[in-house]
C-alpha cells in the first residue's frame, strides 16, 4: 500500500482505505500487515470522515472497523493499536468479511447503471446527430492540480462543477450555441476527482475545436481560482493521433458521414464504461450525482415546427418530457 503524502488528500486517503478493503477479501490474513495498515489509516480516516457525506460501501466498512477498535481501546490493557493481540486483530477483520457482499453489491450494481448510462447517452447522441447536419464535439477533463488536491474535498470540487454546469445551462460566454452535454465524475489515483466532459455544439456557429476547448478550460481555471487542471482531446496532436486509426470521435461530425457519427458514439462511450470500477466516486455530497447530460426535447431544437408536427421519429410533445 503506497502511503499517503503529508498534505492530507481527502481522495486519496479514501482511495487507500477502499483498497485496503478489497485486500482483505483476496489475500490471506498477515496479522502483522493488517496492524500496519490500520495504524496508517485510521488516524488519516478520523481526520477526513464526515458524518453529513455519504461514502460507499468499502469506506463505511472501514467505519464499522474503526468503531469497533476504540470500543477495544476501552479495555484496560489496550491504549493503542500496538497493544491488540492477533485475536483481536481477526476479530477486526471479520467485521470485513461478514458484511463483504455489501460491497460486491454495489460495485455490481455500479456496472448495471454504468450499462444504463451507456445506452442512454448512445441514444442520446444518435438523436442530435442526426437532427443536426454537424456538430462540433468537444471533449473536456476537469481536475484539480496535484498541489492543490489537499485543499479541494468532495463538497468544495461539487461546488466548484455546480458553478461550471450552471454556465452551461445558461449557455454563457463560451458556451453559447450549445447543443448537448454529458459529464462523468470520477475518482482517480493521481487525479482524484475529476470530471470527464463533452460538449456538442452547433457545427454552423462554431468551428474552431481547439480554440474552444481553450476557452472551456479558462472558465474552469476562473472558477476554481487556478487550483483547477484542464485536458482536452481536441489538441491537434492527440487528434491526429486518432485520425491515423481512423476513430476520430471529435471535432466536426458530419451527420451524412456514418464513420464519423460511429466514431463520436464509440468516443463518448468511455463516459461511461462500466469496467472502470476503480474510478467509482468513494464518497458523495447529499443527493450528488455522478453521470449526467442534456435533454433531447424536439420542439426547442432548430429546424422543427411542431405546431403542425403531433410526433417526430416516436417523440412525444414538449409537455411530455417534464412529467
Amino acid at each position: 500500500m503506497c502511503l499517503i503524502p503529508s498534505s492530507l488528500n481527502e481522495s486519496q486517503v479514501l482511495i487507500a482505505i477502499d483498497q485496503f478493503i478489497q485486500s482483505i477479501y483476496v489475500k490471506k490474513f498477515n496479522p502483522q500487515q493488517f496492524r500496519s495498515e490500520l495504524k496508517e489509516l485510521i488516524p488519516l480516516f478520523k481526520t477526513i470522515y464526515q458524518a453529513h457525506l455519504k461514502y460507499s460501501e468499502s469506506i463505511d466498512l472501514f467505519r464499522r472497523i474503526v468503531r469497533a477498535f476504540d470500543e477495544l481501546l476501552c479495555l484496560p490493557s489496550i491504549s493503542s493499536i500496538e497493544d491488540l493481540k492477533e485475536f483481536q486483530l481477526h476479530y477486526l477483520n471479520t467485521i470485513a468479511l461478514a458484511v463483504y457482499r455489501d460491497v460486491r453489491d454495489e460495485l455490481s450494481l455500479f456496472k448495471r447503471q454504468e450499462n444504463k448510462n451507456k445506452n442512454g447517452l448512445e441514444e442520446y447522441i444518435k438523436q442530435l446527430t442526426q437532427h443536426y447536419s454537424k456538430l462540433l464535439f468537444i471533449r473536456v477533463d476537469l481536475s484539480i492540480a496535484l498541489e492543490y488536491q489537499h485543499e479541494v474535498g468532495i463538497e468544495q470540487f461539487n461546488q466548484y462543477l455546480r458553478t461550471f454546469f450552471n454556465r452551461v445551462q445558461n449557455q454563457d460566454t463560451c458556451f453559447k450555441d450549445l447543443q448537448g452535454y454529458v459529464w462523468a465524475i470520477e475518482q482517480g489515483e493521481r487525479k482524484g476527482y475529476h470530471c470527464h466532459v463533452l460538449l456538442i455544439y452547433d457545427g454552423h456557429k462554431h468551428q474552431k475545436d481547439f480554440g474552444m476547448a481553450i476557452q472551456v478550460g479558462q472558465c474552469w481555471t476562473n472558477i476554481t481560482k487556478n487550483k483547477g487542471y484542464v485536458f482536452t482531446s481536441n489538441s491537434p496532436d492527440y487528434k491526429e493521433r486518432f485520425n491515423q486509426k481512423g476513430s476520430l470521435g471529435i471535432g466536426m461530425i458530419h451527420r451524412n458521414k456514418p464513420e464519423q457519427v460511429q466514431n463520436a458514439i464509440n468516443a463518448a462511450m468511455y463516459l461511461v464504461n462500466p469496467e472502470k470500477d476503480h474510478q467509482h466516486l468513494r464518497v458523495k455530497v447529499q443527493g450528488m450525482r455522478s453521470f449526467g447530460k442534456g435533454q433531447y426535447v424536439i420542439d426547442t431544437r432548430r429546424g422543427c415546427n411542431v405546431s403542425v408536427l403531433p410526433e417526430f421519429k416516436g417523440f412525444k410533445l414538449c409537455e411530455d418530457y417534464y412529467s
